[in-house]
């Protein structure tokens, strides 16, 4: 699917326009910041929902720099070695503003205090060896409605051996390449049903051209069967393409004719 079906007639960007003069207009949008694209599509995504955030590739623009954002980092215990690197580190010394391991995790942080950290960081990661156990401590406060999902890195590059232990290392110039990937992209979580939505830029952040640019990217990469097992995950067509914030009415950018609906009432008609 190409930019200029995308924004057939201008339509993206007219609505991407109207969207953002509505979140600057309207009491009730005052306080929505994400812009994202809902895809509808024929056929059912059919992956179960592993709460793992997958990442999209953008070409045109990023969503944020690492040192936007106010990032948090959950490690396997003991945490000792991992935060010694990280603050020393020129490469990551500034990166996150906490370190934290699952242990101090779940002793600290209960019931009211989640909320606190929920609102106290912007992104979450978490060590792909702790990684599965975080639903369970961080509960709905992260992850009803996917609102803040921790993405997963690893903390070098050795590859596991199966029946071997790994050693304990934390190569810093590694987390931060993970961490400015995951900043500057978008991303996306599978389900079972026939709709995605993925965030494409903030008011006030991103142009509506840099959005549509973002769109193209995101379609693209959904549905590119060489880009599996992260991408490509959109099977037969697209129904429609929809754009949105929080608390807004969706506005529909592409909405693809029925036309096997079209040839049977034609029949009927005869």
């Amino acid at each position: 699917m190409s930019l200029k079906q995308i924004d057939q007639n201008h339509l993206a960007t007219n609505a991407l326009t109207s969207l953002v003069e509505r979140c600057k207009n309207d009491p009730k949008l005052s306080n929505d910041k994400n812009i994202h694209m809902v895809i509808n599509t024929k056929k059912p995504i059919g992956l179960k929902n592993d709460y793992v955030p997958r990442i999209i590739p953008l070409s045109k623009c990023r969503m944020h720099k690492p040192g936007e954002l106010r990032i948090l980092l959950i490690t396997k215990d003991p945490s000792t070695l991992y935060r010694k690197t990280l603050t020393e580190d020129p490469a990551t010394s500034d990166l996150f503003k906490t370190v934290l391991s699952v242990r101090n995790l779940k002793g600290k942080y209960r019931g009211s205090k989640l909320n606190k950290l929920f609102k106290e960081y912007d992104l979450v990661v978490a060590d792909y060896r702790v990684h599965h156990l975080l639903p369970s401590i961080l509960g709905s406060a992260f992850y009803h409605s996917k609102k803040k999902l921790p993405f997963i890195v690893q903390m070098a590059r050795t590859a596991k051996v199966k029946g071997q232990k790994l050693a304990d290392e934390c190569d810093a110039s590694y987390v931060r390449a993970q961490i400015r990937s995951i900043a500057k992209n978008t991303f996306y979580v599978p389900n079972v049903d026939n709709c995605l939505s993925v965030k494409i830029g903030e008011v006030g952040v991103h142009s509506a051209q840099e959005m549509v640019h973002n769109i193209q990217d995101v379609v693209s990469f959904l549905t590119d069967k060489s880009k599996k097992p992260q991408g490509g995950v959109i099977r037969g067509d697209i129904s429609g393409i929809f754009v949105k914030t929080s608390n807004s009415v969706s506005l529909p950018i592409l909405k693809l004719e029925k036309k096997a609906a079209v040839a049977e009432d034609e029949e009927l008609r005869l």
